[in-house]
């Protein structure tokens, strides 16, 4: 039977993340929890019960800025927000007070029974008039439901009893912006904006309506902001969306394409060669799909000469012409693209081509420019042939592991054992086919 820890008063210790955790950290938390605590999978436990109204009820206030913000401002000196008074005040008894319809109405709302969550949010407000976070859930749920006027009204009561509240502000806009009213929609982000200045999604909804009112440069300033913010709370998809959304604003279709493809590559080089876990996102994220294909198929291209230009500071003979042994150095950049395609969709489903073909490209350079560092030192002296060979290696598992965990939204576990396998089958398949082609 599942034991509830003594510190369940302190929402951070009930997830079990530092007090520093980012919005990855606190959402892996508690999944990996409410697997372990959840009722249906502990039937006629009340004390698991219980333990999953806690990390819930934890994860509510974590994984919201505006909650945390209030949370983490709370005096050492007041008491903390109580949870439940007994073990035995599960989701299996009746709720009583204003804290226990609020917790059921979470419960409700993570299992989508939004209907069912307003009418708990409802009595827990009737229990309690002053209770911002039932409102702000009802209004949440509202909201999903399409229930604008609603929204407003609920925004309206929250904001009497406490003005600050950002994410009032922020359901105002959205509200409004559902509703047709995008003058005062903006307004209402902007006043979301101005109590937290990090607040991602109202600089990202604040941009769209800009762009719908057409004033592209504030939309381009508001989401630029907020594809900033997304990736420093590593939300990768958010990113992904928002920087397509700026590059479509910012193109203006003024420069030739062989000048975007030239500036496309050098920006890409730059940012994702040199710093693959902090710079591939950004590379990726700018670029549309006919663009991802073209700088990854320069990528594999430059790398066959590069390859070329190894072999042939070797000194070592080739009896067939420079054309075969281009053709024999590009069978990594092909053999990468091809099984990176057929491992991405079996193991992930997620993706395209483009994708494949810019991964592949990125993931062969590092091999590449060590082949060429290789050409240099004589093939006798291992010492240095060995461990220029390994940092290829090592280098350009870096760049799949961060390719696959933020372009594609893998797990650390799952982008870890592909990389690890896409080295091994093309190292594999390379070696088989240049010793095949060689002869």
């Amino acid at each position: 039977m599942a034991r509830v820890e003594n510190h369940k008063d302190d929402y951070y210790l009930v997830l079990g993340v530092s007090q520093d955790a980012n919005l990855k950290e606190i959402k892996s938390a508690f999944r990996r929890l409410a697997r372990q605590y959840h009722p249906d999978l502990n039937p006629d436990d009340p004390i698991a019960a219980e333990k999953f109204k806690q990390i819930s009820q934890a994860y509510d206030v974590l994984s919201d800025t505006s909650k945390r913000f209030r949370y983490d401002r709370r005096a050492p000196s007041s008491p903390p927000p109580k949870t439940t008074k007994t073990h035995q005040s599960a989701s299996t008894t009746l709720p009583k007070t204003a804290e226990d319809y609020y917790n059921r109405g979470l419960l409700r709302t993570q299992a989508k029974d939004y209907r069912q969550a307003i009418e708990d949010y409802t009595q827990a407000i009737k229990l309690n008039p002053k209770s911002v976070d039932a409102y702000l859930k009802r209004c949440e749920m509202r909201y999903k439901l399409g229930e604008n006027q609603k929204v407003l009204i609920d925004c309206q009561e929250i904001l009497k009893i406490d003005p600050k509240v950002a994410k009032a502000h922020y359901y105002q806009g959205r509200a409004r912006y559902s509703l047709g009213y995008l003058e005062s929609a903006i307004d209402a982000y902007s006043l979301a904006i101005a109590q937290d200045q990090n607040y991602a999604q109202a600089h990202y909804y604040r941009g769209i309506s800009h762009k719908e009112s057409e004033n592209i440069p504030l939309a381009v300033s508001d989401l630029t902001r907020a594809a900033e913010l997304f990736r420093q709370q590593k939300n990768y998809d958010a990113f992904r969306r928002t920087r397509k959304i700026v590059n479509e604003l910012g193109n203006n279709g003024q420069t030739s394409s062989s000048s975007n493809l030239a500036a496309n590559f050098f920006i890409t080089l730059g940012l994702s060669l040199f710093n693959p876990s902090g710079g591939l996102l950004p590379a990726f994220s700018r670029l549309g799909n006919n663009h991802l294909q073209q700088v990854g198929i320069i990528y594999g291209l430059l790398s066959a000469l590069f390859f070329v230009g190894s072999y042939l500071m070797t000194g070592l003979s080739f009896i067939s012409s420079l054309g075969q042994l281009f053709s024999l150095s590009l069978i990594p950049f092909i053999s990468f693209v091809i099984t990176g395609c057929i491992l991405r969709g079996f193991w992930h489903r997620r993706g395209n081509f483009a994708t494949d073909i810019f991964m592949a490209g990125v993931a062969i350079a590092p091999l590449a420019l060590t082949a060429v560092l290789i050409g240099f030192v004589p093939l006798s002296v291992l010492s240095i042939v060995i461990p220029l060979t390994f940092l290829g290696c090592s280098y350009s598992a870096l760049t799949l592991q961060a390719g696959y965990l933020q372009v594609l939204n893998m797990t650390e576990m799952q982008a870890s054992l592909l990389a690890g396998l896409m080295l091994m089958l093309n190292s594999f398949i390379s070696f088989l086919f240049i010793s095949l082609f060689a002869v």
